[in-house]
């Protein structure tokens, strides 16, 4: 059994840490981000094994934001993470053309390697822009 809270006194919820990073939509943005995220999972008790598949999952996600953000000076690519219970979650937003639209001189790999690595993948098109969504299990 387990004890309800008494009036006055607030319900626990997880421990939320977070982390969030703007940098030009430039080829530079890559490494930076990479390095960001990578750094801020391991610092949440990601292995060097996840933190690899971290690093590879968002540097697909920032190269493809840096391709279709038209490659306008001012545009950004967003990078937040968030870690709450056992789940990091990284989110990779930029605002170019969206999918289908642009033309694409890849392979077409970037999408399907990120969903391999990550436990969840969700890409959402709302507004202007593209938001990949990617969840992690972190080891406790």
């Amino acid at each position: 059994m387990t004890d309800a809270p008494t009036r006055g006194e607030p319900e626990s919820s997880p421990l939320i840490c977070s982390l969030k990073v703007c940098h030009p939509a430039t080829p530079e943005a890559v490494p930076v981000l990479r390095h960001a995220a990578a750094d801020f999972a391991a610092e949440h008790g990601a292995d060097t094994d996840l933190c690899g598949d971290i690093a590879l999952a968002v540097s697909e996600a920032v190269t493809n934001a840096v391709k279709h953000s038209q490659a306008h000076a001012d545009e950004q690519v967003r990078l937040t993470a968030s870690v709450a219970d056992d789940w990091l979650e990284i989110r990779v937003r930029d605002r170019g053309a969206g999918f289908g639209l642009a033309e694409s001189d890849g392979l077409g790999l970037g999408l399907p390697t990120i969903a391999r690595l990550a436990a969840q993948f969700t890409i959402v098109q709302e507004g202007q822009g593209t938001e990949l969504r990617m969840h992690f299990p972190l080891p406790r």
